[in-house]
């Protein structure tokens, strides 16, 4: 949600907005981190249209959202706290990695579940994916 509201994105340059958003640092470590959702349809329709995004888009894609607040949901916000750095903070570990049971290694491969691995044409049609390599 931008602070200022639809006024900061019409009169305000985009790169100047501030949202509200918050975080929960201790001795530098960020612990959690939260943000008041847009919940406004007039903002959110002003937000995508700024990044060339028209309604056609919010109401395919995120109708639900959309349609809710459209309605009159009320406003909401969220935080997810960072329990594995709490506990790296509690057990005095300079690392995540050393709290964080299976770490993925430099190449953001889990080594433990062989992940990424590739996938199958049939796991592919499961999730109606269709990958169009062009022709060399």
């Amino acid at each position: 949600m931008p602070q200022g509201g639809l006024k900061a994105l019409e009169e305000m340059d985009p790169l100047d907005i501030l949202a509200y958003q918050y975080d929960s640092v201790v001795n530098g470590v960020e612990l959690s981190s939260g943000a008041v959702r847009n919940h406004e349809p007039a903002i959110m329709e002003k937000a995508f249209a700024i990044v060339g995004y028209g309604k056609d888009v919010i109401e395919e894609k995120f109708s639900a959202l959309y349609n809710a607040f459209k309605f009159g949901a009320p406003p909401h916000a969220g935080i997810a706290p960072g329990v594995d750095r709490i506990v790296m903070l509690l057990r005095n570990e300079t690392s995540i990695r050393e709290i964080i049971t299976f770490p993925m290694d430099r190449n953001a491969r889990d080594v433990l579940m062989g992940a990424p691995s590739t996938v199958t044409e049939k796991q592919l049609k499961e999730v109606h994916i269709k990958i169009d390599m062009p022709k060399e």
